[in-house]
């Protein structure tokens, strides 16, 4: 089903919107929650919860990409969750992520509305194979071996392509006045 058709189905409180969204990006939902997670019920728990969530946040929003948007909801669950899980404890692949980011953005404490505009706007100007190893990377939590199955490209490869992406936006930062 459509994207427009399946909000159209969420504005008009149609219960067969939930089954429409679920065939159409459930399992990229859950995929995000699993790379934050690692744990199988708890990601599926935080499906279930983004479904009530985008339930309940259609209207009066109208996204555009409806997957993208519920996907950004069970991911932000899963971190919430996340966080509570662990609480003053870090893993491993959550602390690798952060080094890796925290090259490129230095200033924690940045306007994080004014940062998400920057990256945003670093994104849209990426080539399209490139936006897909970041977002891969940086937003659903893949291991470089996963992005390499994903995309066919040898692990190195994808490694030495998020490195240059990490430079490109450390430079796209610096000219928006960010400190890095």
């Amino acid at each position: 089903m459509e994207n427009e058709k399946i909000v159209k189905l969420f504005t008009d409180r149609d219960e067969s919107a939930i089954k429409a969204l679920s065939e159409l990006c459930g399992d990229k939902m859950k995929a995000a929650a699993m790379n934050v997670l690692k744990n199988e019920q708890d990601a599926e728990e935080c499906v279930n919860d983004a479904y009530l969530s985008v339930w309940n946040s259609i209207p009066p929003n109208k996204p555009d990409n409806i997957c993208a948007y519920a996907c950004g909801t069970a991911r932000n669950i899963a971190m919430q969750k996340y966080r509570y899980n662990t609480a003053e404890k870090r893993n491993a692949v959550t602390v690798s992520l952060d080094a890796e980011l925290s090259e490129v953005i230095a200033d924690q404490s940045a306007d994080n509305d004014g940062l998400s505009f920057a990256v945003n706007g670093f994104l849209k100007s990426l080539k399209k194979s490139d936006r897909i190893l970041f977002m891969r990377r940086y937003y659903y939590g893949d291991t470089l071996a996963e992005i390499s199955m994903i995309t066919g490209m040898k692990e190195n490869a994808v490694s030495v392509r998020l490195l240059r992406i990490r430079r490109k936006l450390a430079d796209h930062l610096k000219k928006e006045g960010y400190r890095i």
